[in-house]
């Protein structure tokens, strides 16, 4: 008795633990075509050796380690990486076998997924470092989930969510060597710190003293490696926090500003209107108006 066939697609890599992809088989008149996406836990010894690809495909890594050769550039494989290739353009992969790599991907193909690419400067052959890697994951994420409902609403919904991802990429790169760096090392975990105390700490000076630290290098790492300032991070974090807090029945605007760190509860609600554009209190409305009753 002969084996089933296997439904894999011959493009697909075998070297994988496990994945989520989802692929159109039916030729499509767009001239951005998504071809297929996912996210591939892949085995220790997984490697890619391939002179040759017919589409576009952007590849963003989620997890682990390893090493890329795209044309005649190399390069280090960590969280964070994109890079993006296309047809006639050699690539290499391999992953680190102490840390294999956990990566997104998707393919695409088209004249104006050509002319897309070339009007934002985002070439085959790119390679660089989202600093906001959790955005980028939560758009691959819904890409895999669209694309695999296989409506007749999945194409055009995958093709606006991957040219969202390819704009996301473009806006948040930085070079992937300066990520190496100790100013980046400084820069992580003094925002690490921010997101994991933001409820202790009432200004940048409290940030300084927390991670032994000026005020102003700490405002000069966030210029080079974030697009806030230290001061805006904490108080976003804050007032998301807050947001939270409102939704909870019973909850007053004054004990969600004191469990914010906001001793006056007026000052907190200016502060929170800068960042959700309306007063706690009609924020809370809104929200309860739209829940199902």
């Amino acid at each position: 008795m002969s084996p089933a066939p296997d439904p894999t697609p011959a493009f697909l890599s075998r070297q994988v633990e496990s994945s989520r992809v989802f692929f159109f088989d039916d030729p499509d008149s767009s001239g951005f075509e998504v071809k297929c996406g996912g996210i591939e836990h892949c085995q220790p010894d997984y490697r890619i050796d391939r002179e040759n690809f017919p589409w576009f495909l952007l590849e963003f890594v989620h997890g682990g380690r390893g090493t890329l050769a795209l044309g005649e550039q190399e390069a280090s494989l960590k969280p964070g990486v994109f890079f993006l290739y296309g047809p006639g353009m050699p690539h290499h992969i391999a992953t680190d076998p102490a840390k294999p790599l956990v990566k997104y991907f998707v393919g695409f193909s088209g004249s104006e997924a050509a002319a897309f690419l070339e009007r934002y400067d985002l070439q085959p052959g790119t390679i660089s470092q989202c600093l906001k890697a959790e955005p980028i994951r939560r758009a691959f994420d819904s890409l895999i989930e669209r694309g695999s409902r296989n409506s007749s609403y999945s194409r055009p919904l995958c093709t606006a969510i991957v040219q969202q991802l390819l704009l996301m990429c473009r806006e948040d790169a930085v070079d992937a060597e300066g990520t190496d760096t100790r100013a980046f090392a400084t820069f992580s975990r003094v925002k690490a710190h921010i997101e994991g105390h933001f409820l202790e700490l009432a200004s940048l000076e409290s940030v300084a003293t927390a991670c032994e630290l000026d005020a102003p290098y700490i405002c000069r790492l966030f210029s080079r490696f974030h697009d806030e300032s230290p001061y805006q991070f904490l108080t976003r974090l804050r007032m998301q926090h807050a947001a939270v807090l409102l939704l909870e029945e019973g909850t007053s605007v004054k004990e969600v500003a004191h469990a914010t760190g906001f001793p006056d509860p007026f000052h907190f609600s200016r502060v929170f209107k800068s960042i959700h554009r309306v007063p706690p209190s009609r924020f809370r409305q809104a929200i309860h108006a739209k829940q199902p009753r």
